[in-house]
């Protein structure tokens, strides 16, 4: 029995237990396994494992779905194989940190491509897998699909640059200006504008928002705060101007709009625009300037209106009596008479020369100076400047030279102005001249132009004269010499000149005389002038007789008037003081000529002829115009409304009866 086996022995109880242990671990490392293949399985991202070298061995059905690739495709697959070219390079550099320990895992952005040839953008996760003693075994990607993030993101890049490319090109900036609950500040968007606007680096000015308001003028910067706590409290929109000083352009206008919001975290972000409005401003001051120059110009026209007007009303009178004593031949004057009412005449003109001179200044000044350009002949205006000074420079002992200019000069100018031009000069060499000295007047053709020279050997000026020889009312130390002026004849002459676009040079020795060359541009000859008018006293043999209607409702121009008709015996005087009377007489009379001041008492003379013309007889009768009223607008407007001359007070006796006449010629030939 010895020699036969024993039957085994039954298990024992600790063996048993190992078993169960060991099959229960096993059970929990399937269930574990069941979950981690659930999980891997039914996870919403795309989930891969594979090899160190980067082949596919797992793969779930997400990563299916974003690789456009079934399972059998992509199982030992290279990721190289789908990955696109463009992203090659970067994602083998981060696998090979990753297997030489250098990095626990990355994350990079990488196009795949797909089945269909179509290309997917995914965020990707990759982190090593290791076996239980640490050994890195394989690799875990993580795929999510970011096609869609991408497309917003390549929109917004467009319309960032878009945005971008637009407000460079435009003369604003844009921006959004962002307060957080704490009240830090910052500008999330900031066009390339405000760079250039506020002469800061956007990058610098990204960071520190309140590099803005140190370029805010020091008196604007408590308003622009003050509309924004306004603005931030009650989100208000905000609308100001407001200055900045700027290290290299210095002080700028800047216009700002923006509209506040609310966000969800609390903070309150402006959405706005900025202009630089300096030149509009700058537009706007001179616009204003302008606009009180204007307003200026039209006070000083009125002013000087009037002033005319109250001087030249005495001065008719004095200047037309005085002229009408001269020419009475029935009750001629004895040698002192004559003198002492020739000094009256001088004071006269004097005195209306200063008044024509300030006017004339005026008018220029304004720019309401009119001109008649036209090819005029230097030789005959030359003489006649010279006949008009003729006499002041017999009573001066001096001697006019003859005039060395040849006929065939002509240049392109205003006959009026260029003679003032000429007698004003002339006036000069006379009056700064010695006794016995002499004056001359000579011209020469130089190229384009013609240049004329008034030369005399009087007293000359010093440097220091010549240096303010054009400054309005500056006589330049003569005032004590007991020669009369204003010391603005040569400002006028210049300006006239430069009216005409000419020019004057002056050269003076002190003790030895004075020239003075001015320059005109040369011209054709003009056509024939008309043969020379006949003496002012010199009357035409009447055919018939006429009726002049004078209207004024001062007695003593009255008075003038009537004296001087009684030198065209050919002509009935009737006299109405009002513009009332006026009408009524012409209504009755029909007379063959109105004489007409224009401001009488109830009515302007534009008045009367207004009631005139709506009477079709009436309107016919020609009106010329006597007043004191010289400004240049009154006598244009007059010549608008028909009048067929503007005389002016102080009245030159000659001009009226040269009207006079005029209209018994045209009575006479119409029979």
């Amino acid at each position: 029995m010895s020699e036969m086996s024993s039957p085994a022995a039954p298990s024992s109880p600790a063996t048993a237990d190992e078993n169960a242990a060991l099959r229960a671990e096993l059970q929990a490392a399937r269930a574990e396994a069941d979950r981690y293949r659930a999980s891997f399985e039914l996870s919403a991202s795309g989930q891969v494992i594979s090899t160190l070298e980067g082949r596919m061995t797992m793969v779930n059905d997400r990563t299916c779905a974003i690789f456009g690739r079934s399972r059998e495709a992509l199982i030992g697959c290279h990721f190289s194989e789908i990955t696109h070219p463009d992203d090659l390079g970067v994602n083998n550099v981060l696998l090979d940190q990753l297997r030489a320990g250098l990095l626990p895992s990355f994350r990079m952005d990488k196009r795949y491509l797909r089945g269909d040839g179509s290309t997917v953008w995914c965020a990707i996760h990759v982190a090593p897998l290791s076996d239980a003693e640490g050994r890195v075994t394989g690799l875990l990607g993580v795929v999510n699909d970011i096609s869609e993030r991408k497309r917003f993101e390549a929109d917004l890049r467009q319309r960032d640059e878009m945005l971008a490319g637009l407000s460079a090109h435009m003369p604003i900036a844009l921006f959004v200006y962002k307060v957080d609950q704490q009240g830090r500040q910052s500008l999330p968007y900031l066009s390339e504008s405000m760079s250039t606007m506020f002469e800061l680096d956007l990058v610098t000015l990204r960071q520190d928002a309140t590099l803005l308001a140190q370029r805010i003028h020091p008196e604007d910067v408590h308003r622009l705060a003050a509309d924004a706590e306004y603005s931030h409290r009650h989100l208000t929109p905000i609308q100001h101007e407001y200055r900045v000083l700027l290290p290299t352009r210095g002080q700028r206008w800047v216009a700002a709009r923006s509209m506040p919001r609310r966000m969800p975290d609390g903070t309150t972000q402006w959405y706005g625009v900025m202009t630089d409005i300096t030149e509009q401003k700058l537009y706007q001051e001179a616009l204003v300037n302008a606009q009180a120059a204007e307003r200026a110009n039209q006070a000083k026209s009125e002013f000087l209106s009037r002033m005319s007007h109250e001087l030249r009303t005495p001065l008719n009178a004095v200047i037309g009596f005085a002229q009408l004593l001269r020419m009475d031949t029935q009750r001629p004057m004895d040698d002192e008479q004559r003198r002492r009412v020739g000094l009256i005449e001088e004071a006269g003109a004097h005195l209306q020369a200063v008044i024509n001179d300030v006017l004339d200044l005026s008018r220029i000044e304004a720019g309401s100076l009119p001109l008649s350009i036209e090819s005029l002949n230097l030789r005959a205006l030359a003489d006649e400047a010279l006949n008009m000074v003729e006499e002041s420079a017999h009573a001066a002992d001096v001697r006019l030279l003859p005039v060395e200019v040849a006929t065939d000069l002509y240049v392109r100018g205003d006959r009026v102005r260029l003679r003032q031009v000429l007698v004003n000069l002339l006036s000069n060499a006379i009056k700064y001249n010695r006794s016995g000295g002499t004056v001359q007047v000579k011209a020469r053709a130089q190229g384009a132009d013609v240049h004329l020279d008034v030369s005399d050997n009087g007293i000359g000026m010093s440097e220091e004269q010549q240096r303010h020889l054009f400054e309005p009312f500056n006589r330049l130390g003569v005032e004590a010499s007991g020669v009369e002026g204003t010391g603005i004849g040569l400002v006028i002459v210049r300006k006239l000149l430069e009216l005409m676009e000419g020019g004057i040079k002056l050269t003076s020795h002190k003790g030895r005389g004075t020239t003075v060359c001015i320059s005109l541009a040369s011209a054709l000859p003009a056509t024939p002038a008309l043969p020379p008018a006949r003496t002012p006293d010199e009357p035409v043999p009447a055919q018939r007789t006429a009726t002049l209607l004078y209207a004024e409702d001062n007695d003593v121009n009255v008075m003038l008037v009537e004296q001087i008709l009684a030198l065209r015996p050919e002509w009935t005087l009737l006299v109405a003081v009002s513009g009332t009377q006026a009408l009524a007489l012409a209504r009755e009379t029909f007379p063959d000529l109105l004489l007409l001041d224009m401001h009488l008492g109830d009515m302007t003379g534009f008045d009367v002829v207004t009631e005139l013309d709506k009477d079709e007889r009436l309107s016919t009768i020609p009106r010329v115009a006597l007043s004191a009223d010289a400004m240049p607008d009154q006598i244009h407007a007059a010549k608008a409304r028909g009048f067929e001359a503007y005389l002016t007070k102080p009245l030159d006796v000659s001009n009226l009866l040269d009207c006079l006449d005029e209209h018994m010629r045209r009575l006479t030939a119409a029979g």
